[in-house]
């Protein structure tokens, strides 16, 4: 039986953060197609939670943490018997227009 999916709040807020940045910058075809990608890869994960590569010692809340990563971002979470925890989303796109201007 498939695991149901959680996201943490600040990783939802990454996410929809990412979204609107592809979406801004590249339109809605392409965030369109990044959101698919997204929810494609966290329906493979909560049928095969340990799909994601393993950190070794790192632990959230007693439980193993797993990264997974795409092409342009990577989700980071965890899982027990019932639920995946998506814990972060990172954007691995570079953005200078999010660096502070010094």
């Amino acid at each position: 039986m498939a695991l149901k999916h959680r996201w943490h709040s600040k990783a939802k807020k990454d996410f929809d953060d990412t979204i609107a940045f592809v979406f801004q910058e590249f339109g809605y075809g392409s965030a369109t197609k990044l959101f698919s990608e997204v929810y494609d890869r966290i329906k493979i994960l909560c049928t095969f939670p340990e799909a994601g590569l393993r950190y070794k010692n790192l632990l959230y809340q007693g439980k193993e943490v797993r990264v997974f990563h795409m092409r342009k971002s990577s989700i980071v979470y965890c899982h027990n018997d019932n639920t995946l925890f998506i814990l972060a989303f990172w954007n691995n796109r570079s953005n200078d227009k999010s660096y502070p201007k010094d």
